[in-house]
């Protein structure tokens, strides 16, 4: 559970990096925040923290350098999915991504749970 919570932190931290860049979100977004400074500071700020979440639940399955590792390693096959299906499907990609937070919540509580 935890490990899976931990890949879509990965998935959400190149996600909000990728959205950095107003204009490279679809549905009307680039409108709304185009103009504001704080944007593409606050989403690379989030992207470091999800990032950081990221090895911190790959640290529960693995240790030290492993875990930085792992989820590098997770954010490297994020980001290579993200940029291949977001031109072709971006409403599944960006769904999922606006999926991440509840779900790494709700499985890193399960994984703390049964862990």
């Amino acid at each position: 559970m935890v490990e899976t919570a931990s890949i879509l932190a990965a998935y959400f931290a190149f996600a909000l990096l990728h959205a950095a860049r107003p204009e490279r979100i679809p549905f009307g977004v680039a409108s709304r925040v185009r103009g504001r400074r704080a944007w593409p500071v606050a989403a690379r700020v989030l992207a470091v923290g999800f990032f950081s979440l990221s090895v911190a639940l790959w640290g529960r399955a693995e240790a030290g350098a492993a875990a930085f590792l792992a989820a590098l390693a997770a954010l490297l096959v994020a980001a290579s999915l993200f940029v291949v299906l977001a031109p072709i499907w971006p409403r599944a990609v960006w769904g999922l991504a606006a999926l991440c937070p509840p779900a790494i919540a709700a499985l890193s509580l399960l994984g703390a749970r049964h862990g």
